[in-house]
Formats: C-alpha cells, sequence, structure tokens
C-alpha cells in the first residue's frame, strides 16, 4: 500500500503566494511562510519514493502530510475567524479542487494510456474503475471494495492508481473540514462564546472518537483499516489543533522574546532548544519506516510517530542556527521537492508499477530504480511547471469562486468523459462478442461427437469472456431471497448478505447451492435448466468454505455450515447441490469431514442431492500464460490431477445412499483427455488457477442435464 502526499496545494492561498524572500525568517504572524514545513514536505516526499523504490517498503510520509494538510487548512479559516469573516466552505472548495484535479486528471488519463497500451488487457477494467476513483476522490473505497470482495479479479502487482487512495482520504476531508468548522463557528457565534475554543472542542472530539476507531479498526480489520476514511481522521484533527494552538504560542514566545531583546538591548539569539526539537522530529520521521513495518501495522496509535515527528520540526521552528533544521529544508534541492511534492507522488507510482508489471520483477534494482526516480523527478517538474503553476496562478480563475469551481467542473467533464467512453468500449466488445456467441463460441458443445459447426461461425472471433472482462465472469443470484424464502430466526441477520435467488415459477420447485465459489461456478450450467423447468434457484456461498455442517474447519466456515442447515431446514428445498469431495491444496482429494450425516439429513427431509465432485486446481496460471503466449500455446494448459482421473473416493458412499443421491462429475469436460486447457470451443473455462468461468458452465448445461437425468435426478 503507497504512502501518498498531500500535495502543497493544501496550503492556504497566502501560504501558497508567498515566496520566502517576502516575509521575515523570524516572523511568527499568522499565516506566515514556513521554510521548514515547505521543506518538510520535500523531505517526506523524497523518503516515501526511496522508500518504494528501493525497499518496497511504505514511510509513514502519508501520515506526515495528512498532517501538514490539517494544520494549513485550518491557519486558513482561523484568519477568517480572527477577522470576522465568513467562512465561505464553497468557495474555498472551488479554489482548492480546482487546483488539485488538473493534475489528478493528467496524471490519470496518461496512466490510463500507459495500462491500455504496455500491461494486459485483463488489467483494463479494473484500470478504468481505478481511473474513475482516482478522479473522483473515492479510491480509497473502491480499494476497500476490492479487498473484502472475494469475487474481485486477482491481478499480478499493484494498481498503478493505487496511490490516489490518500489523496482521496484528502480530498474527502476537504469537503468535510469546512463544514465542520463553519458550523462550530456559527453556534459558538450565536452562542456568544470563543469560536477558536470551540473548535479546540470540536476538533479534540474528532480526534478522540476516530483513534478509539482506528486502534480498533486497525486490531480486527487492518487491510480495511488502512484505506479508511474514518480511521484517519484524527490525524488531521491533530493537525488542525496544533493548526490552532502553534500560531498563537508562537506569537507569545515572539514578544517575549522581543522584549529580552529590547530590555538587554541586544538582538536576538539562536535557540539550541530549537536546534535539537527539529533534529528529533527529522530523525523520527526518517526512522518509522525502517523500524516500523507501517504498512501492516498503520494506522492504529503508532501513526502517532510520523505526526510527533513532524510536529517536533513545526514547533522548533526558525531556529536562527546554522545547524538548525530549518537551515537545511530551507535549502534549494529541499524547496524544490517541495515546489514539485504533489506532481512527484502523482507520477513515480505509476511509474515503478508499470515498470514492475513490464519487466515482470518484484522490486526495482539499483539502475533501473535510479532511472525510475530521475524520470519521476523530471516529469514532476513539468507537470508542476506546464499544469499545477498556470491553473494556481491563473488571475481569472482566482478572481471569482465560481470561476474556480467551472474549471473544476471542466476538469472533472474531461478526465470522466474518456474513462465512460472506453469502459464502454470495453463492455461493448463483449456484448458483441455475447450476441455471436452461439455461432462463435460453443465452449464445451464441442466436446461432443455429434457437435457441428455452425456454418455462420467466424473462425477469427475472439474467445469469450473477453480479456477485459475476464475477472468478472462469476455466477451470482440475481436478487436476494425474498417472501417464503428468506431466511428466518438467528441465521436471518448473517445469511441476509448471502441468500440469492434467480425466481423460477411461484410455489415451483427450489434447487439450493451450497458450498463454495467452486460450487458457485459450477450453478451456471444448472441455473438455465432450472429456468427452463420452472425452479427457483437459492445461492448459498462463503468463499473458501465447503458446506460441511458436522465437520469443524474454522469459525467463519463453521459458523455459515450451520446457518445453511438451519436454512435449508426452513424452507425443505426439493434439491441441493453441494460438493461432497475436496481436492486439497496438497493434490489429495477426500471426502467433505462429515458428508455421511451431511447425506442423512438431506435424505430425513426427501431432498434430492446433486453430489458434485470438486474439480482440480490448476498448476498453470491459464490468464497470465495465455496473455504472454497465446490462447493457443499448449504450455498453457494443466495436466488433470491424477487422484481426480481415478475413481470418486466417495463412489460407495454415493451408492448407498440410493436414489435421492445423483453423482455429478464434470472433469472430464474441464479437462477432456486429460489436459486442462484455457480455451475450448472458443470460450476461457477458467478465470484463474481455482475456479472455472461462468461462461464455459453455461456452455456445459446440454451435457450436465443429460449426466443428471442419467443418474435418476428429477426436475
Amino acid at each position: 500500500m503507497p504512502d501518498s502526499p498531500t500535495p502543497s496545494a493544501a496550503q492556504p492561498p497566502s501560504a501558497v503566494s508567498s515566496h520566502p524572500g517576502a516575509t521575515d525568517a523570524r516572523s511568527t504572524h499568522a499565516g506566515r511562510f514556513r521554510p521548514e514545513l515547505h521543506g518538510l514536505r520535500g523531505l517526506a516526499i523524497g523518503l516515501v519514493v526511496l522508500y518504494h523504490v528501493f525497499f518496497d517498503r511504505v514511510s509513514g510520509g502519508v501520515d506526515v502530510f495528512l498532517f501538514l494538510s490539517a494544520f494549513l487548512l485550518v491557519g486558513t479559516f482561523t484568519r477568517r475567524v480572527d477577522r470576522g469573516a465568513p467562512m465561505r466552505p464553497a468557495a474555498y472548495w472551488a479554489r482548492t479542487f480546482k487546483r488539485l484535479l488538473p493534475p489528478t486528471a493528467v496524471v490519470s488519463m496518461a496512466t490510463l494510456a500507459a495500462v491500455f497500451w504496455l500491461l494486459p488487457e485483463s488489467r483494463r477494467l479494473t484500470a478504468l474503475t481505478d481511473a474513475a476513483g482516482a478522479i473522483l476522490h473515492v479510491e480509497n473505497w473502491v480499494l476497500i471494495q476490492r479487498g473484502v470482495d472475494y469475487y474481485a479479479a486477482e491481478e499480478t502487482g499493484a494498481s498503478p492508481f493505487q496511490h490516489f487512495w490518500s489523496l482521496s482520504i484528502q480530498g474527502q476531508v476537504f469537503l468535510l473540514w469546512p463544514l465542520l468548522i463553519a458550523a462550530t463557528v456559527l453556534i459558538a457565534r450565536v452562542l456568544r462564546r470563543n469560536a477558536r475554543a470551540a473548535l479546540a472542542l470540536m476538533f479534540t472530539a474528532v480526534l478522540v472518537v476516530s483513534f478509539a476507531w482506528s486502534v480498533h479498526s486497525t486490531a480486527t480489520q487492518q487491510q480495511i483499516a488502512y484505506f479508511d476514511t474514518f480511521t484517519r481522521l484524527w490525524e488531521f484533527a491533530a493537525g488542525s489543533l496544533l493548526g490552532l494552538m502553534l500560531p498563537a504560542w508562537e506569537a507569545h514566545a515572539e514578544r517575549r522574546r522581543a522584549a529580552r531583546a529590547r530590555h538587554r538591548r541586544t538582538g536576538p539569539r539562536p535557540q539550541l532548544w530549537r536546534v535539537w526539537l527539529g533534529w528529533a522530529g527529522i530523525a523520527g520521521l526518517i526512522s518509522c519506516g525502517l523500524l516500523v513495518d507501517v504498512q501492516g501495522a498503520f494506522p492504529g496509535w503508532i501513526a502517532a510517530w510520523p505526526l510527533a515527528a513532524a510536529a517536533l520540526v513545526l514547533i522548533a521552528g526558525t531556529s536562527g542556527h546554522r545547524l538548525g533544521v530549518d537551515t537545511l529544508l530551507a535549502t534549494g534541492p529541499a524547496k524544490l521537492l517541495g515546489d514539485i511534492s504533489y506532481g512527484l507522488y502523482l507520477v513515480h507510482w505509476p511509474l515503478l508499477t508499470i515498470h514492475l508489471a513490464v519487466a515482470g520483477k518484484e522490486r526495482a534494482g539499483l539502475l533501473d530504480g535510479t532511472v525510475i526516480i530521475a524520470a519521476s523527478l523530471v516529469l514532476a517538474w513539468l507537470l508542476t511547471k506546464l499544469v499545477d503553476s498556470p491553473i494556481r496562478r491563473w488571475g481569472w480563475a482566482n478572481a471569482r469562486a465560481r470561476r474556480a469551481g467551472l474549471v473544476v467542473v471542466c476538469a472533472l467533464v474531461l478526465a470522466l468523459a474518456p474513462v465512460a467512453g472506453a469502459r464502454e468500449h470495453v463492455l461493448g466488445q463483449q456484448r458483441e462478442a455475447e450476441a455471436r456467441a452461439v455461432a462463435d463460441n460453443p465452449g464445451a458443445r464441442v466436446l461432443d461427437p455429434d457437435f457441428e459447426l455452425h456454418p455462420d461461425a467466424d473462425p477469427s472471433a475472439e474467445p469469450l469472456p473477453t480479456l477485459s472482462t475476464l475477472g468478472k465472469d462469476w455466477f451470482t443470484g440475481t436478487e436476494p431471497c425474498t417472501g417464503a424464502l428468506e431466511p428466518q430466526g438467528a441465521p436471518a441477520e448473517r445469511l441476509r448478505t448471502r441468500c440469492a435467488q434467480i425466481p423460477g415459477e411461484e410455489g415451483g420447485p427450489v434447487l439450493v447451492s451450497a458450498g463454495n465459489s467452486r460450487v458457485e461456478q459450477l450453478t451456471g450450467a444448472l441455473a438455465p435448466l432450472a429456468a427452463r423447468e420452472g425452479w427457483t434457484v437459492i445461492t448459498l456461498w462463503e468463499g473458501g468454505c465447503t458446506w460441511s455442517p458436522d465437520a469443524e474447519v474454522n469459525e467463519v466456515c463453521d459458523q455459515f455450515s450451520a446457518d445453511t442447515r438451519a436454512y435449508i431446514e426452513q424452507i425443505s428445498p426439493d434439491a441441493v447441490l453441494l460438493d461432497t469431495t475436496f481436492y486439497t491444496p496438497d493434490g489429495e482429494e477426500v471426502l467433505v469431514p462429515g458428508i455421511e450425516e451431511t447425506l442423512a439429513s438431506l435424505a430425513a427431509l426427501d431432498t434430492q442431492v446433486i453430489a458434485l465432485r470438486d474439480q482440480p486446481r490448476l498448476s498453470v496460471d491459464p490468464v497470465a500464460c495465455t496473455e504472454e503466449k497465446g490462447d493457443e500455446d499448449p504450455s498453457c494448459a494443466s495436466p488433470l490431477p491424477e487422484p481426480l482421473a481415478q475413481e470418486r473416493p466417495d463412489a460407495q458412499l454415493l451408492a448407498a445412499a440410493g436414489g435421492t443421491v445423483v453423482p455429478l462429475d464434470v472433469n472430464d469436460l474441464i479437462c477432456p483427455e486429460g489436459s486442462c486447457p484455457p480455451v475450448i470451443g472458443n470460450v476461457r473455462v477458467s478465470l484463474d488457477v481455482n475456479h472455472i468461468t461462468e461462461s464455459y458452465a453455461i456452455s456445459m448445461q446440454g451435457e450436465v442435464d443429460a449426466r443428471l437425468r442419467e443418474g435418476g435426478f428429477r426436475w
């Protein structure tokens, strides 16, 4: 998970437009230019890039930038509070996003073009979704959804858009914070209370609540917590509190220092405590990523480490000493990094991830890593000079908030229109191919000895599903279970999100498909048959869990199995599809634990059972192999595992169960003649090493129907 900086665009307008030479370096007045903050931003982005490129780690720099952005944001509004001016959050939004969106749009479009040009076709649809999430500043929620979605397509390497997660959180806070500030100030003015004190109270409340949630969420669901806006709000609140308090403390300290200087009739002297404090902050910032697994531990309480380091640098402020941190952070290189920090963060991650994907490497070496960093610096400078700075300094747009808002709208339209168009093109190719599927994509039907090719078949037709949509080719129910088929009792809440149905005739027979995602995909062959016969199909699946109510697998699977059994007893379905064997990752085919008791309980309900034999786990990734070598390359075919070519281990058990249990083995349809090819009948058989595609399952329906009827199944 990459860090991401809060861009320099987060500075309030006065700080953005100020130049270091325009203000006395020792001044502490509100809104002064802070060379140490600008340089700190440059140092932090430098650490982010170095950690990403050479160490494949994250540095904690993202937390520093979230902290700094809040520090600067609150300064913008407190100056309005002190003047008694209205808060005008809409004007702030317009001017802030006028600066943020154009560079985001440019980098998103360039990254998307590189994905389409350089990366496999199977990554295009995901990239389009990520590009939209980046532009709309919701990429963190896109990544959360993908992370908790068992059915999300697995990709080799990180998304080139993944770094937008923190910029998305920042954008969301830029929308929320002005509203909170405006509401708090309004209430304080109505009640005739001190607005600054009210803001401090409000930010403290946000910090306490968000910090508590961050600690809890990090401990229980860290992968979600890392991207969650609400687990990061305390970092903004901490920066906001420092932004409220530090200028007042600095002003007080400056007055005391000036008074002492007048009394002694001497000039101001360097304060050594500022030197030590500043260097302690820098040491803390640099060491955080080296000593802490930021990606695996944040954003719980440990995230206070980089925030405290940044706070020490800001509190140290201007030391006036040649060895002070502020002297280093005000040098030309640090200032340049600060100037291009937003652009550098935007461009370095796509360059790195796309290079690694094309080169087939997990980490950059010294030479290519150095080239990536150099290219990132050049592109960041160009992005800043040609896009960021001109738009930031655009007098016409800055003159009126509504003009800035118009720039925001134009940037959104110009960026989202190509994304929407490309997405429609990708999906349109799939729809066009599906319209000719009967002729061009027979799938498993070609395995029938009597099969004849359609006279209108196009020999150059692309296999279905297309590579762009392959990762979405999962079989699912069409609507939630309702009415008499809605889960009741204790399991209801847990099953409500799992239970889906494909409705048949009202009051007609019901087939329940229960088990893991491999059972789910095979259900694609049964659903059209059930629809033809007027049956309703109920789907109850839990990824990675074979339905085995009498086994002790793990807490999640055991709860799912118990809830599913209770549901089946509730509705007494006419048939149940389940796995009776399990092909282990170690290459053994075993009976599903407790299957004898499961079959006996279903027999007591007078329910027909479709006893599915488990499917192979492929030794070659068919998607990656065919993208590299083509659909017809024989090396992309995996051999059918030897155990699955032998007699079923449950053969005697099923024979003894009688006519209500119908065995179903489709492995010869997936792996004909002992080989598991990636494409059969111009249909892609597998979407990964463990699952067949819905498209191929549907093409098996004729043979599956024949085998069920031969086994005695009654539709």
